[in-house]
């Protein structure tokens, strides 16, 4: 099982003060402006402003979000914040003197709630209940699974309806593996908490060891996404890389009313990422370009047909043309199922 790490930057809001004028009759009316703004469920097309017309001898602020100087008033979008949870500075000013300032989190959330998503189960495939799985998809009739536990990590190859691998390696490192995706014919494999990964030719000869990326907290799921990288890492964050690993941008995974949490494999099929949230056999739809979560789709119930005693969570995403395939760690099947979508 994997541990939850609990961020309070997501968990909850924090505010640190750090104030010059502790005496200062500004300090109460700062903690009201800054608890507006953190109770605030912020969308795009809002503005992030700080009126400082009633505090004493302050004639300017100036506001750093996420690490990056935003104008006051600045209309919010994916080039200024983008969705989810956000650090913010604030620094309350006197031409260039700073007489206090106050650092905490706010919440942009989407325009849109997630619809609901139904499935049909159209066909019932063979899966070796030894693999543990944690990377998972198909090309050419042929799945690609990725599994986890330390000493029983594989790669392995078999075609859709066979449970016997053609092709299986058992990773000779002690690591605990994680999703798989495949990039311009090599194939990527994550580790959870050794902060190495991967990378193998189409015949599992292993090409490269690379260290996880620094901002990436824990390895979980990984997908591609045109010429790039999209990694989960258990929280609402996927991140964007490119073949050598370069950071490029971040989303969060929101609608319009929650932060999703638990990401975990990932999948990328007709302009959409879905996201399996790790314990619920729930599969998340996601807008790559914002994080908005278009969709949920339920499918826990999968889990009770297991026959194995020891068949843990849903948690394999694959894309057969427009039927998805989905298993999970030591279940005996794969199911294939036709996605309904609301008129």
């Amino acid at each position: 099982m994997k541990k939850i790490f609990l961020l309070a930057a997501i968990a909850s809001t924090m505010v640190t003060f750090s104030c010059k004028d502790d005496a200062s009759a500004n300090n109460n009316a700062i903690t009201e402006l800054v608890s507006a703004i953190e109770q605030k469920r912020m969308k795009f097309g809002d503005k992030l402003s700080v009126d400082f017309s009633a505090l004493e001898g302050v004639d300017n602020v100036r506001l750093t979000v996420d690490g990056k100087e935003v104008p006051n008033g600045a209309t919010i979008s994916k080039d200024i914040v983008g969705l989810g949870n956000h650090s913010i500075f604030i620094e309350f000013l006197k031409g260039s003197e700073v007489l206090n300032s106050r650092e905490f989190t706010f919440m942009v959330l989407g325009d849109e709630p997630a619809s609901t998503w139904t499935y049909e189960v159209v066909n019932t495939y063979p899966h070796d209940n030894k693999y543990f799985t944690q990377g998972f998809y198909y090309k050419d009739g042929y799945i690609y699974e990725g599994t986890g536990l330390r000493n029983e990590t594989y790669l392995a190859k078999y075609k859709l309806g066979e449970a016997k691998a053609e092709n299986e390696y058992k990773i000779v490192e002690d690591v605990f593996g994680e999703g798989i995706t495949e990039l311009n014919g090599v194939i990527y494999q994550l580790t959870w908490q050794d902060r190495v990964g991967f990378k193998y030719d189409q015949n599992f000869k292993q090409l490269e060891q690379f260290n996880l990326p620094g901002t990436v907290m824990e390895g979980w799921g990984i997908t591609t996404v045109g010429d790039q990288l999209a990694i989960s890492e258990g929280t609402q964050r996927i991140q964007f890389f490119d073949k050598d690993l370069n950071y490029v941008r971040t989303i969060q995974a929101v609608d319009s009313e929650n932060i999703y949490l638990k990401l975990n494999e990932l999948e990328y099929h007709d302009g959409l990422i879905y996201a399996n949230v790790y314990e619920s056999g729930i599969i998340l739809v996601i807008a790559p370009e914002t994080g908005q979560v278009k969709a949920k789709i339920d499918l826990s119930e999968l889990k009770t047909k297991q026959t194995n005693p020891q068949a843990d969570v849903l948690n394999g995403i694959a894309f057969k043309g427009d039927t998805m395939l989905v298993t999970g760690k030591k279940w005996d099947y794969i199911y294939e199922v036709k996605i309904k979508k609301p008129l």
